[in-house]
Order: C-alpha cells, then structure tokens, then sequence
C-alpha cells in the first residue's frame, strides 16, 4: 500500500484529524514523517490504528491499550518517547517533538481543571457569603474606624538665659497639646461609572516552549475546532496544521485571536 495522508487515514477509519493526532502522542505511536514533517501513514500503521479504534468502542480503559497492543505484536514494546535506534539524530528528534507535543497537551488538559476548580470554588464561596455563612471582607462596617489621638501635657519653655539676681517672672507657658476633630464626611453626588473595557485573554507569557500550549488554550477559549485551526493556519502562513506553526506565526494567530475575543466581549456588555 502507498503512503498515505493524516487526512485520507482520518476519511477511512472515520475519525477526526485531531483524534489520530492524540492517539499518536498517547500511545507513542511511531509515524513517518516526510518533507514538511508531514505524516505519512503506512499499512502497519493503519492495522494498528483499526485495532485502537476496536479496543476504544469495546471499552478498554486507556492506560491498557499500549500493552495490548504490544502483547499482539503490532507495536514493540518500548517507552513512549525513548529512540529505537539511540544515536540517530532524525529519530531523536522526532521522539523528543512527540514527547514535547504530549507534554503541552497534558498541560492544557490540567490547566483546564485547574480552571474549572478555580471557578468552582468562586461559586461556592459567593453562594456561602450571600446566605450569610461567611463574612465577606467587602461588608460595610458598622462605625468608622479613627487611630487613637493622643495628647500631651503643655509644658514651660524658657527663652534665653536670667539675667541679674532679681528673678525673673516666668515665661508666659504655651499651649503646645493639639486639638484634633474628625471633620463630618461631605456628601458628593455619585460618579458616573466609566465603561468597562474589555478584558484580555490572560494567557500569561509567550516563551519558546510553552507558545504551541498558550495558542492551545487561546482556541479552546475562542472555541475554534482544530480543522478552523488548521484552515487559518494553510490560509495565512500555508502551513497545514496549527501545531507545527513556529513561535512568530503562533503569536500572530493569538494575536487575532485575542482581537476576537476582545469583540465578543464588548458585544456581550450592556450598552
């Protein structure tokens, strides 16, 4: 059988692009890549993505799908990421891009949870303070809270020195102790409030590992499937698929992502 295209295997074993890019990375599947880094799958490698598809609709739990694979011969025991040849520098390479391109997907997966408890818990934490169970910080306070004043005896103070034997009258004694009244608040009338501006993505910092991660999350936010992804990516930059972008075409994507998502903000405030 000929080599095949990501998207031809996709077409017949009827499965997504993005399904068989996620089996690669969670079995440590070894696919042969051309010019381009482009997949090219062969007839083994289409048996065995049949026989993941069969285990998955059978019900197998994910962590015992590699050993049964290896157990029937079609992949060969080994860890996920290790070179079967240890020198080869294309072999390397390709094992530490899938050990890489699994570790940013593991991370969004997690910073995703992690999202989802955040928000979680800011909802039970207001539901407890609006039925009383809590004190909020941001209640009013039922009397201002003023530092105490304190204030000190007068004292006598002498001006230069005696002169003569007669004595001489004391020096007129000052009143040095200050008198401090809290001044009434004065009423203002209200301001008006300003608009609100749209908020940002908060995708934090772009750095040269984590950009393929931070243009991951940006599209799970905007809700962009990967086939708009990968058609984005062929239209602006005629690269085929997202995730093989460079760093500048990753932040220019998140750049406009950014941008519509800035838009949808705004159009959801109140006018």
């Amino acid at each position: 059988m000929d080599l095949m295209s990501i998207n031809a295997v996709a077409a017949r074993l009827g499965l997504s692009v993005h399904q068989l890019r996620r089996w690669e990375l969670m079995f440590g599947l070894e696919i042969k890549r051309g010019r381009g880094q482009q997949r090219q799958y062969r007839s083994e490698d289409l048996s065995v993505l049949e026989r993941i598809k069969e285990l998955v609709e059978q019900g197998w739990p994910t962590s015992q799908i590699r050993p049964q694979l290896e157990a029937e011969g079609l992949v060969t025991p080994k860890l996920i990421g290790l070179p079967s040849t240890p020198g080869n520098p294309e072999v390397l390479m390709e094992a530490l891009i899938g050990l890489r391109n699994f570790t940013e997907r593991r991370f969004i997966e997690i910073s995703r949870q992690i999202d989802e408890l955040r928000q979680l818990l800011i909802t039970v934490t207001l539901k407890q303070e609006l039925e009383g169970e809590l004190t909020s910080p941001w209640q009013p306070v039922s009397q201002e809270l003023l530092s105490d004043v304190r204030h000190y005896p007068a004292e006598e103070i002498e001006i230069g020195p005696a002169i003569g034997p007669s004595p001489v009258a004391p020096p007129p004694q000052v009143d040095v102790s200050v008198s401090i009244t809290a001044s009434s608040p004065v009423a203002r009338p209200p301001e008006p409030a300003a608009p609100q501006k749209p908020q940002g993505m908060g995708l934090g910092e772009i750095t040269d590992q984590n950009y393929l991660t931070v243009l991951g999350r940006a599209l799970d936010m905007i809700g962009w499937t990967d086939e708009q992804a990968d058609s984005y990516s062929q239209k602006t930059f005629s690269v085929p698929h997202w995730d093989e972008l460079g760093r500048r075409q990753a932040e220019a994507l998140i750049s406009h992502l950014e941008t519509v998502y800035k838009g949808r903000v705004a159009e959801d405030q109140p006018a």
